[in-house]
């Protein structure tokens, strides 16, 4: 493992503008053997940060101001690697030789009250609200939940590689307090708007989310931060079989492979975004960012997901007939080549997908709702294409090969004319466009 989203890699990838979250590393990371030995720590540096995590000494507000402050007191740190902290999207500037941020929080648990643990709601919404003050640093989004148990909503289960039940989904959807958070959020009264980004909910947490926004506020545009795509229907999705698992308490769901355009697949792990989602969030006017991961963007055979059994409806998990795979040759892509192409079709299916799903609804502006959230601030194992932002600059290129010969395969008419501006707009123009609108 390695860094993926440096300064440095920033600006060797000639990224204009980024949108940089602000994390608390949850407990549960803390303890985990795989964290401490990827992050290339010796015991002495375990002792003086992570273990402190794990024994609750430092809060979780506390570490996200740390967090916040590090990154504020970097910008100029070097002639070469200065960046600029934007308050609004209209502050962008597209001539600026320095790269430009803008910051989001991911998890919900960055803003608990009481250390670690959640105590009183006014004292959570208080956080939030600090963020909300004229002075304050602009967050453009907050992911309400994470990997781990959070107080505001049920998490969609996303971890393979470390074993506790603190990443097992529970509960069922949205708690009082996720909904008073949101509303807070999003309300213009009581500042500027904060948007809510549907990455990590439950696909119940999701609807529930999407109910309540359409209710009482219909022109919040719905974020999407760092996505894939299950490539179907939530009524009908590629399940093999379940069962409960005692020792989890919770359903474990086997699922066949989804195959998307020529030799790709899709993930249809919940974490991903069904076609539903996709047009909820489309005609909210919202935004769509694609995640670079490996698995997420269905590279690999899907692991077996768990799934809170308070949401779990056998009826929601019908196992249906084996889809129709591709019959991939393991010896045509021994080709490190080959696999990086293999891998950039596997985004480029994701955004065809995007625009076959929604331009029957939206029209074109659907090619103006996709961006990319790259997830590369996690640990990720990005497609072999684009293995770090130093690499961006080189998205644009594959694009342009790829993605008109995979809409033949789609179904999706792309003009020759119109191919490297609808590109563009995708690995940024649109991101800019959607912070300049509506932060």
């Amino acid at each position: 493992l390695d860094s993926q989203s440096s300064l440095s890699q920033l600006v060797n990838g000639q990224v204009k503008l980024a949108v940089v979250p602000l994390y608390a590393l949850e407990n549960v990371f803390a303890k985990a053997k795989l964290i401490q030995l990827a992050a290339g720590l010796s015991y002495n540096a375990k002792k003086r940060f992570l273990q402190k995590i794990e024994h609750e000494e430092y809060g979780y507000f506390e570490l996200m101001q740390a967090d916040m402050n590090h990154l504020l007191s970097s910008a100029n740190i070097s002639s070469d690697k200065q960046f600029t902290l934007l308050r609004s999207g209209s502050d962008f500037d597209a001539n600026s030789p320095h790269l430009q941020i803008m910051l989001c929080a991911e998890g919900g648990h960055n803003f608990y009250d009481n250390g670690q643990h959640f105590g009183q709601t006014q004292k959570v919404i208080d956080r939030l609200l600090y963020f909300k003050l004229p002075q304050s640093v602009r967050l453009v989004y907050i992911t309400i939940t994470h990997l781990s148990h959070s107080e505001f909503c049920t998490h969609a289960f996303g971890m393979k590689m470390l074993k506790s039940n603190a990443f097992n989904p529970q509960g069922r959807g949205l708690s009082n307090l996720g909904k008073r958070f949101i509303r807070e959020a999003l309300s213009t009264t009581n500042g500027k708007r904060i948007l809510i980004d549907v990455k990590h909910m439950s696909v119940l947490t999701r609807q529930q989310f999407y109910a309540l926004r359409a209710a009482e506020f219909p022109d919040a545009p719905i974020m999407a931060s760092h996505m894939g795509l299950t490539g179907c229907s939530w009524q009908r999705k590629p399940v093999c079989k379940y069962k409960y698992d005692k020792k989890e308490a919770c359903y474990e769901v086997t699922y066949y492979r989804q195959p998307g355009v020529l030799d790709t697949y899709f993930n249809p792990w919940s974490i991903n975004l069904y076609d539903e989602d996709i047009i909820e969030i489309l005609s909210s006017n919202g935004l769509i960012g694609l995640s670079l991961d490996q698995r997420i963007l269905g590279c690999g055979t899907p692991a077996k997901e768990l799934v809170s059994p308070d949401e779990f409806k056998d009826t929601d998990f019908a196992p249906i007939a084996e889809p129709r795979l591709h019959q991939l040759r393991v010896e045509d892509y021994d080709d490190p080549e080959e696999v990086k192409a293999w891998h950039l079709r596997h985004l480029c299916n994701h955004i065809l997908h995007i625009v076959k799903v929604g331009q029957p609804i939206v029209g074109d502006r659907v090619w103006k709702q996709i961006a990319i959230g790259s997830d590369f601030d996690g640990l990720i194992d990005p497609i072999n294409y684009t293995t770090h932002a130093g690499a961006f600059k080189f998205l644009f290129a594959g694009l342009v090969e790829w993605l008109p010969r995979m809409a033949v395969h789609a179904g999706v008419e792309i003009s020759p004319t119109d191919l490297q501006q609808l590109v563009k707009q995708v690995i940024g123009e649109n991101a800019v466009e959607f912070l300049r609108r509506n932060i």
